[in-house]
This record gives C-alpha cells, structure tokens and sequence, in this order.
C-alpha cells in the first residue's frame, strides 16, 4: 500500500501559512504538499488515496480550484520569512521562466511558446520565475503564470522586483539576455540595485568617442592577443573588458568572455554587463555564475515536484499548483539547510520517504497496549482498501 504518513518535519515550516487558509483548507493544502514531496506518482488522486486524511480526491481538488486561498496575504507572510532567514546576507534575485507543455483544447491559458533550448515551438504554459539566492540558502518566489492574456514577462519582471524590495534588501538581480531590456535594468538603477546580465550581440555600444557600433561587430574584430587570462576555480576564460554605454541606459562595466579549454581553444563566448562600473571581471563572472541556480531549480520542480505532472484545466488550479510546488521546493530547502545536509531535492525526496514510512510503522509496532495496536493498524489499512 502507498500510504502517506505526515511530514511532521516538514509541515512544521508551513505555519506561517496557516493564516491564509481555513482549517479544513489548510490540512488539504498540507497533505497536498505532503504528497508531491513524498509519492512517486504526484496526482490529485493518488495523493488523496495514499493519504489517511482524505477520504475523497474532490477536497484536494477544491482546494486548487475554488476554495479560499488568500494568495496576496500568503506571499506576504513567504516573503517575511524569507526576509527573516536572509538578515545580515548579500541577496541576490535571479529572473528567468519555464515552460511546461500541455496539450488539451479544454486546458485554459495554453499556447504556442518559443522553446529556446530546442530551437521550436511548444503548446503549454509559460511561467516567469524568480528565486532569492545567499550563499547560504537559496529560495524561490511564487511563479507567475505568463500568456497573450497577462502582463509581458518584462512587466513581470518590473513587479517582482518592486515586491521582493518592499521586503528584503537585494544586492544585485541577475538574469540572462532575454531580459537585458533597459526598462527592468533602469528599475534595478532607480533602486540602487545592481545589475549583472547577458546582452545581445544585436545591441549597439558606444566608447568614449560617442560612435555608435554593432556589439557583434566589435566583438568580433578584437584579436585573441589582446584577451586577457582569467581563472575562476578549474575554469580558465579569455576576457575583454571595458566601461562602455548601451543605448537608454547610463555608463556600463562590459565584459566579453570566452571559455578556454585544454587545447587553447576559445568556446562559448558571452557578453556580459555590470552597472557598478568599479566590479572587476571576476566579480562580474562570478555573479553570473550564480543565475545556474534557477536553471537547477527549474529541473527540480519538474523532475521531483510533479512541476509537469499534476494535469489541471482550470487557470486557478495551474496558478495554484504552481505556487505549492515553489512552497515544497521552499520548505524541503529549509529543511536541509536547518539540519545541515548537504543532498539534492530528488536526494531529500527519497530520505523523507524512507524516514517517514519507518516512523509511521514505529509509531504502531510502539503501542504497548496489543489490541490498540492492532486496532491502529486496521484501521490505517482498512481505510485504504475501502479507498481502494
């Protein structure tokens, strides 16, 4: 039998959700965390058959689709903890997005979005995505779901930057060169944020003699002699440095970075920007180095998360589902941060499984009393079967 005892070393870091939820939604949102933590098979159904709470799938539907969920009061109290957990730290805020696919005339939201890693088109939901990174723990906001019918991403952008600053203290936002739009960077300026980012080779530049040239051309007429040698840990790079200025935004620190492999061989040429003209290159590298974290966060969500997996029609359960797995992926985290380990998600998924079935039948096999014993024990297995 799949049974789903409770995470009590997990659930006890949900309650600052509490106040967001009524009683009974609340216990349906725990166990809905609960389960796409701890089951292989993260569905509505098997999550309310393996757990010993619900007798029926339709409460944890409703708590995705139409229940009262104050998700504006939810954010707040999220945003408050994390702005607890992070005092006395560099903050960092990486943008990006996702994209799940899902075919179905009936699923609303849907459509064709540009796939950049396979160079095609996909028909499923786009989200925008964000996640607060210390050195010390990283942790996501709530994605937000992105369509013709929404904000753009780059509106998005503009507003979860102006949300994590109403409550934390961020150093610097990092994102790569999709969202190098002078918009979301002169925000960032206005903030006193800095600012690390690709940009495309289609942008226009301008020295200190105001003539204006094609990124793409002046990176390709610098000669490899005239690169410079940097090291970051085993990785060597080939760098061109220089304070230049992009069209709608104030003087820049720019770096071209070539990786360097055994052979000499130059590959993988970024252009990167930073607007504190004063950071050094390595500065600049490491920074950006730091925005793989999200792209680690988006494999996670999908391959131990149920991200892709849990099928939902209506907006408000896609939204909803969404922002549950950001809070599992949040609390599973916080969890290996507390006690110190150091595992992956899909690592701490399967502790939790193995700890939380032998703790459950511990408990039985515990009771000093036989026939309470036995009683406990019918009782978890008989509502299973007559679930089943």
């Amino acid at each position: 039998m799949n049974l789903l005892p409770k995470l009590k070393d997990i659930n006890k870091h949900l309650n600052f959700a509490k106040k967001a939820f009524t009683r009974g939604s609340f216990r349906h949102f725990t166990n809905y965390i609960d389960g796409i933590i701890a089951l292989n098979k993260k569905t509505i159904k098997k999550i309310s058959d393996a757990s010993l709470d619900e007798k029926y799938h339709s409460p944890i539907n409703r708590i995705l689709n139409e229940a009262k969920f104050e998700q504006e009061f939810l954010e707040k109290r999220y945003l408050n903890k994390i702005n607890y957990l992070f005092k006395g730290h560099a903050v960092y805020l990486l943008l990006d997005d996702t994209l799940v696919e899902r075919n179905g005339e009936k699923i609303e939201e849907t459509q064709a979005h540009k796939d950049h890693a396979k160079n095609n088109f996909i028909i499923g939901h786009q989200f925008f995505t964000a996640i607060l990174y210390t050195s010390i723990l990283q942790l996501p906001l709530f994605p937000i779901l992105y369509s013709k019918n929404t904000d753009s991403k780059i509106e998005m952008a503009k507003n979860t930057i102006d949300k994590g600053l109403s409550s934390i203290k961020i150093d610097t936002v990092i994102f790569d060169s999709w969202y190098s739009d002078k918009k979301i960077i002169n925000k960032c300026l206005t903030k006193n944020v800095r600012v690390v980012c690709g940009i495309k080779t289609n942008r226009k530049i301008s020295f200190e003699n105001g003539k204006w040239i094609s990124l793409s051309e002046f990176s390709n007429s610098i000669e490899i002699k005239k690169l410079e040698i940097c090291s970051i840990k085993e990785s060597k790079y080939r760098i061109y440095s220089s304070q230049v200025k992009l069209n709608g935004v104030p003087k820049i620190k720019m770096v071209i970075s070539h990786e360097w492999n055994r052979k000499q061989k130059l590959w993988n040429k970024i252009h990167l920007i930073s607007t504190n003209e004063n950071d050094t290159v390595l500065e600049i590298l490491c920074a950006y180095k730091i925005r793989w974290y999200i792209e680690c966060y988006h494999r996670d969500i999908k391959q131990n998360l149920g991200f892709a997996e849990v099928f939902l029609r209506k907006k408000e359960g896609i939204v909803r589902h969404a922002i549950f797995v950001s809070i599992a992926y949040a609390i599973l985290k916080l969890f290996m941060f507390l006690r110190g380990f150091t595992m992956s998600i899909g690592e701490c998924c399967a502790y939790l499984q193995n700890t939380s079935a032998y703790n459950f039948m511990r408990e039985i096999v515990e009771i000093d009393d036989k026939q309470t014993r036995l009683n406990v024990f019918e009782e978890a297995f008989k509502r299973k079967i007559d679930k089943v």
